[in-house]
């Protein structure tokens, strides 16, 4: 489906990524993993061929230097960004620095990402970028999760703006409306029932079947939880 052609995934240590991956090289494509530690993600570059870039994607001038690289070895075609970062907690009790790193995550390196990736696949008229929302984001409100909240809906709003400034690049929104079936999770909720969890591997096919369909411009996937 997708023989050949660059997709680059960011996040490349993480626990989506190690989904994500997989599922591009069945499909044939030719992957380079970005993380901001090389340790992370050497294992699965080696599994599955991959080329690694160590990068700070809340830095643009690192965030432009990973494309440059993927640029100088195949014409960038795809990217995954599954970067983020998750924080529950009452408002009133959150605190600046809170603010900044949940912005950093989920909103300025996906902001970074676009400005270092968007010239060259609008440049050629065709390419694709996935980003990972969040529920609330979806449907608009989460108490508890206000800051939170605000990233992932700020990261949507972004990438809805730009479907119809962007020309020849089909983006696409993925909504987990539940919680990742992650090893992180399940060490964090020791008594959930993970079997009502979102399995990574659903979010992996959904990429990839987006990542391989025929025109649009814009594709925006709610994924719940089993019922």
């Amino acid at each position: 489906m997708l023989q050949g052609k660059a997709f680059l995934v960011t996040g490349a240590g993480g626990a989506l990524a190690r989904a994500v991956i997989p599922a591009l090289h069945r499909a044939g494509a030719r992957l380079f993993l970005s993380d901001p530690r090389e340790e992370r993600m050497a294992e699965r570059a080696r599994a599955y061929g991959a080329k690694t870039f160590v990068a700070d994607l809340t830095r643009l001038e690192e965030a432009e230097a990973l494309a440059r690289f993927v640029e100088r070895e195949a014409p960038l075609f795809g990217v995954v960004h599954t970067v983020g970062g998750f924080a529950a907690g009452r408002f009133l009790d959150s605190d600046p620095g809170l603010y900044d790193w949940l912005l950093d995550l989920n909103l300025r390196t996906t902001f970074n990402l676009l400005k270092a990736t968007l010239p060259y696949l609008e440049a050629r008229g065709q390419g694709f970028f996935a980003a990972i929302a969040a529920g609330p984001a979806w449907t608009g409100a989460s108490p508890g999760r206000a800051l939170y909240t605000m990233a992932k809906t700020a990261l949507a709003s972004l990438i809805r703006s730009l479907q119809g400034e962007v020309q020849g690049v089909r983006f696409l929104l993925v909504y987990p409306m539940g919680t990742l079936d992650t090893e992180a999770n399940r060490k964090a909720m020791p008594e959930a029932d993970p079997s009502r969890w979102i399995a990574p591997e659903l979010i992996a096919e959904a990429i990839l079947l987006a990542a391989s369909a025929k025109g649009g411009r814009l594709l925006e996937l709610p994924i719940y939880p089993p019922t």
